[in-house]
């Protein structure tokens, strides 16, 4: 049953005509405008799927025809930049503007598709207008790209020229390693990922005034020693050695002073590790880079040079790789898997042997060398209780100094994601994985490394000067700097906290306190576990309880040798996890799906009576 807002209710007939220009023109517009397509994941950037008609292309207009009349069609309203529909349906008397509304041609429908899609996955970094300014960017390093100059670094085509459309598609789906900009292969069809490539050529002008450039033509030369240490000497002499430093880890001489065409500092990634360059580490996509040069950055195209010696650079770049490329799950699929037994927070119980694990990337919001890169992560439960490992590699153990209010501490968390939400089905009705969104709340586990010792110094302190801390009171002390703690509310390494969107992140109240944690740091490598009775005590509690859709979950890592707090830090993306019961496979719980009106979770969120308003402290 609808039920229609008090103003309109009380003016009978004219609400039901307004509710009925609504109906209409859902009816009118495509499906494909408020849901995105299946198929996500099913990308061959070798051979792409047929872009769909609607695109933007540049018109070339022959000499002297701006003089011409206006033969331009009038072909509705501009969905460009959303549906510009209120002043149409919420006007009484506006005949002539509803006359206006038509149904959308191939190319308004497009558009549509796209910004819906770029509302819900991209706004929060690149801003509704594309300007590169969203909600999350203070929280970023390099900022979010500003589409509206045109200006892209990841080219397949000659410097100060467009990108083809292949080229943005590619960057969409392969994201840009090193950086924030996840890769969405797996979060999008490639019928999403054309609507998308089409609403960011809409942000600037230049795509339909100019041509995209032809693409540098790639014919791989193999690799000899011979060619890496010719490669070598043009490295020196062509000043590479300049930013990226002579061991190649961007900490040449430049590198602390360079800045792009927006006049914000530029980070020289280390090309010893694959896995963080940002254009594509194979031998194919640094010649590609070589060729082209990172419009909008201080890194040139070296096109002048001959063919061979890029290769000869190609393959001394690649031959100082430290380590191989490191292949992890993007939005996966984890388990928790049933165990007959007692589960206890310790990280090295043996009820984790032969408990599978699964790799998940990372993503440095502000972008670092030496960052984690990868997180390991494990879960089980027994019908009571659940539990999550998790381990990350960590050359060094960052935890409580006593006495010292200036040293960083690592830390890990984990996010589940409340209320009725599922992951790119059913209109993509999940929160934003940067800590959630307006109505859209997450539930976060946060452990901190030294939080125990942290709470035994400063009772020491309170008892030995008459209940006075006089370590907090001259010098600010461990427990008064947010570095050390964010309101914890009970003696354990684990805080229960709540957010809607950055700025908005809430501890719980004590008594409803309710997860464990414990971390032990061995052969540079963090280990923790959490643990949590799978019924909730509030509304604010992630359900696992008889769930037949997967629980959101998403994970962050705190380095403190990176000085790493609040929204400094590594993170993943969504990840759905699917809680097995007693005699559940993998695959029986893949074959299950959610019920047509809900999805298991207890309470939604509809309101703040558990714990208090949202306050406005810093995560």
């Amino acid at each position: 049953m609808i039920t229609l807002p008090h103003n309109l209710s009380t003016k009978g007939h004219f609400g039901l005509v307004l509710l009925a220009m609504l109906f209409l023109l859902l009816f009118l517009l495509p499906i494909s405008v408020f849901a995105h397509g299946e198929g996500g994941g099913k990308h061959d950037l070798k051979k792409l799927e047929a872009k769909p008609e609607g695109m933007i292309d540049f018109q070339d207009k022959a000499p002297g025809s701006e003089y011409s009349a206006d033969q331009k069609e009038d072909t509705g309203p501009d969905l460009s930049q959303g549906l510009h529909l209120d002043d149409a349906f919420f006007t009484r008397g506006a005949h002539e503007q509803g006359v206006k509304i038509k149904p959308m041609t191939k190319g308004q429908a497009l558009l549509a598709r796209g910004r819906n899609i770029f509302l819900h996955m991209c706004v929060y970094c690149h801003g509704k207008d594309g300007n590169g300014g969203g909600s999350a960017t203070d929280y970023l390093y390099p900022w979010p790209r500003d589409f509206r100059k045109g200006i892209f670094k990841f080219r397949s085509t000659p410097t100060g020229t467009l990108p083809r459309d292949e080229d943005i598609y590619r960057t969409i789906v392969q994201g840009v390693p090193g950086t924030s900009m996840p890769a969405w292969k797996d979060a999008l069809s490639p019928q999403d990922t054309w609507a998308l490539v089409n609403l960011v050529k809409s942000f600037s002008t230049r795509f339909r005034n100019e041509a995209a450039g032809k693409a540098v033509e790639v014919a791989p030369v193999p690799s000899s020693p011979k060619l890496i240490e010719r490669g070598k000497a043009l490295f020196t002499k062509h000043k590479c050695v300049d930013c990226h430093g002579e061991s190649l880890t961007g900490d040449g001489k430049h590198a602390a002073s360079l800045m792009d065409a927006w006049k914000h500092a530029v980070f020289v990634h280390d090309l010893t590790q694959p896995n963080t360059i940002k254009s594509g580490h194979s031998a194919e996509a640094l010649f590609r880079t070589l060729s082209t040069g990172l419009d909008g950055t201080p890194m040139e195209s070296f096109s002048h040079i001959p063919v061979e010696d890029r290769w000869a650079l190609v393959h001394y770049v690649r031959s100082k790789f430290q380590k191989n490329y490191q292949t992890a799950g993007y939005e996966t699929d984890l388990f928790s898997h049933y165990v007959d037994q007692q589960i206890v927070p310790e990280p090295g119980s043996k009820i984790w042997d032969g408990v599978k694990s699964t790799d998940l990337h990372l993503r440095p919001l502000s972008a670092r060398r030496g960052a984690v890169e990868i997180i390991n992560v494990s879960s089980i439960n027994n019908g009571d209780t659940i539990a999550f490992r998790l381990k990350w590699k960590d050359p060094t153990k960052d935890g409580f100094v006593e006495n010292r209010g200036d040293v960083f501490r690592d830390g890990v968390a984990v996010q589940v994601a409340l209320g009725a939400v599922t992951l790119h089905t059913h209109g993509h009705n999940e929160p934003f994985f940067g800590m959630g969104n307006r109505g859209k709340p997450v539930n976060i586990w946060h452990w901190k490394a030294g939080l125990e010792e942290t709470l035994e110094a400063s009772e020491d302190s309170e008892y030995s000067t008459g209940g006075v801390d006089m370590d907090a009171l001259i010098f600010g002390g461990v427990m008064s700097n947010p570095v050390y703690r964010l309101n914890s509310t009970s003696e354990t390494q684990v805080e229960e906290l709540n957010s809607e969107g950055f700025g908005t992140i809430t501890p719980q109240r004590p008594e409803l306190q309710n997860v464990e944690g414990f971390g032990e740091w061995k052969d540079g490598e963090w280990t923790v576990v959490f643990t949590r009775q799978m019924e909730t005590t509030s509304r604010w509690d992630a359900n696992f309880v008889d769930r037949t859709d997967p629980a959101l979950i998403a994970f962050a890592v705190w380095d403190g040798a990176q000085e790493d707090r609040n929204g400094r830090k590594v993170i993943s993306v969504w990840q759905r996890l699917r809680v097995l019961k007693e005699g559940m496979t993998e695959a029986e719980a893949l074959a299950k799906k959610p019920p047509a009106g809900g999805h298991g979770e207890h309470g939604g969120h509809g309101g703040h009576d558990d714990h208090g308003a949202m306050d406005h402290s810093s995560h």
